[in-house]
């Protein structure tokens, strides 16, 4: 059972268990023997604009040119452009020191391999082993190099641009980057084809990334697009992997509606989403005739069934991850954007709200548990109270019982027409989970 990676990565409090400069240390040993990276070989690190993020930054860098491997640096960066510089300039590993939607105390570190692809569980699980055996390398006879290849963001913003250029109509977009990767707006000209458009959440101090703003926090994003009655409203998380936007009248569009709109005007038979799709999606692509494959949460196990499946397009989660398979095999909120507005311009609908929500996702419930230890999940007590109510919402709806990935949390979720139903079962399950 892994130990320190978690959903995506490793993450935690900054300089707490288990992101500790110990454990950097450590990681990048187990990361160099386990690639076997050898003198002269490239690894790309880039990061969001926590302010840990420098250190962090340090630490590593220097660790992998010790071992004689060279650091090329992207500076303050998204995710999803450190995947693509992966592949594009032929490095042999990529690293994004990031937290992502989390708040700004916490920092995380995200790997991709030479194919701009993530870690699997297997790869995670070995390169723990590798990190509490203490296995580290051998010193090197030379010393790496570091340069800087933040003039390399420019490949791809190229790369959008060629393949999606969307005709703007006169169009006003509010963009909230939430003081996070993409809040130099300079590298958002890509959407120039937009003639008015009003960035928020552009100014990060290292503190402010996520801080009622972006994906996590939209009512910044849709009371803007309502006072400056703009057309659209675009919301990115920390490190740009996630999306999600609003027509005119501040109504969200979430991974679920993205999914739907690229399954219907795309005209694909296979979707892949995680095991928190809403059932209402699910209902209305299969009377369209579209297969909805399920996945555990998290986009790198989408990423891994679209790898595994050529038929399978689109991926994405309902928090904003969306996988497009002919851009990259990784979540890219800037891509996804732009392409949603590419087949709203040519839908012919006047207005986004006429375009963007294609089904009515059936009610849904969340609630979240703080436990000290997530496997207390498996007891029999748990499992039964979880396999009475799924038997009860059969045909129905949904009832989904999981750990979070990234947080000391149980998170409960219950989907069907009944609020009342739902409610009682949340309130049940949790009581059970509190009394443990």
């Amino acid at each position: 059972m892994l130990k320190l990676f978690g959903t995506d990565g490793i993450r935690a409090i900054a300089n707490e268990y288990p992101l500790t400069i110990d454990i950097c240390k450590k990681l990048v040993h187990a990361l160099v023997l386990h690639f076997n990276l050898k003198s002269g070989d490239t690894v790309i690190i880039g990061r969001d604009t926590r302010e840990s993020g420098g250190s962090f930054e340090k630490v590593l860098t220097d660790e992998f040119v010790s071992l004689g491997v060279n650091v090329s640096l992207t500076g303050v960066v998204a995710t999803p452009i450190v995947s693509f510089l992966v592949t594009e300039n032929k490095a042999q590993l990529g690293v994004m020191i990031s937290a992502s939607h989390n708040p700004y105390n916490y920092n995380g570190i995200k790997i991709f391999k030479s194919d701009g692809l993530k870690l699997s569980d297997e790869e995670e699980q070995q390169i723990e082993n590798m990190i509490f055996a203490n296995k580290l390398v051998a010193a090197s006879q030379s010393v790496g190099t570091v340069n800087s290849i933040s003039n390399d963001l420019d490949k791809y913003f190229r790369k959008i641009q060629k393949e999606i250029f969307p005709v703007g109509n006169g169009m006003k977009v509010v963009v909230d980057t939430a003081n996070g990767s993409f809040s130099n707006f300079g590298q958002l000209g890509v959407f120039s084809f937009c003639v008015n458009v009003i960035a928020i959440g552009k100014y990060p101090n290292g503190r402010n990334i996520n801080d009622d703003c972006g994906v996590m926090h939209p009512d910044q994003l849709t009371e803007c697009v309502k006072n400056d009655h703009a057309d659209i409203g675009i919301a990115f998380d920390g490190d740009g992997d996630r999306v999600i936007l609003c027509d005119e009248n501040g109504d969200i569009m979430d991974g679920d509606q993205i999914l739907a709109l690229l399954a219907t005007y795309e005209h694909c038979d296979t979707v892949v989403s995680t095991i928190m799709a809403n059932y209402g999606l699910e209902k209305y692509l299969n009377n369209k005739g579209i297969s909805l494959v399920r996945t555990n949460v998290g986009d790198r196990y989408i990423s891994e069934y679209m790898r595994q499946h050529s038929n399978a397009r689109f991926g994405a989660e309902p928090s904003g991850h969306v996988i497009i398979r002919d851009h990259l095999l990784t979540g890219d909120g800037l891509y996804t954007a732009i392409k949603i507005l590419a087949l709203f311009f040519k839908s012919g609908c006047a207005k986004f709200s006429e375009f963007c929500h294609v089904f009515e996702p059936v009610p849904s419930v969340t609630k979240n548990v703080k436990v000290s230890d997530k496997s207390i999940i498996e007891k029999d007590e748990i499992n039964g109270k979880i396999n009475q109510y799924k038997e009860q919402l059969l045909g129905r709806g949904r009832l989904i019982v999981r750990p979070s990935g990234t947080e000391p949390v149980i998170r409960i979720t219950a989907e069907g027409e009944d609020l009342d139903e739902l409610n009682s079962i949340i309130s049940d399950i949790a009581l059970v989970l509190e009394k443990i």
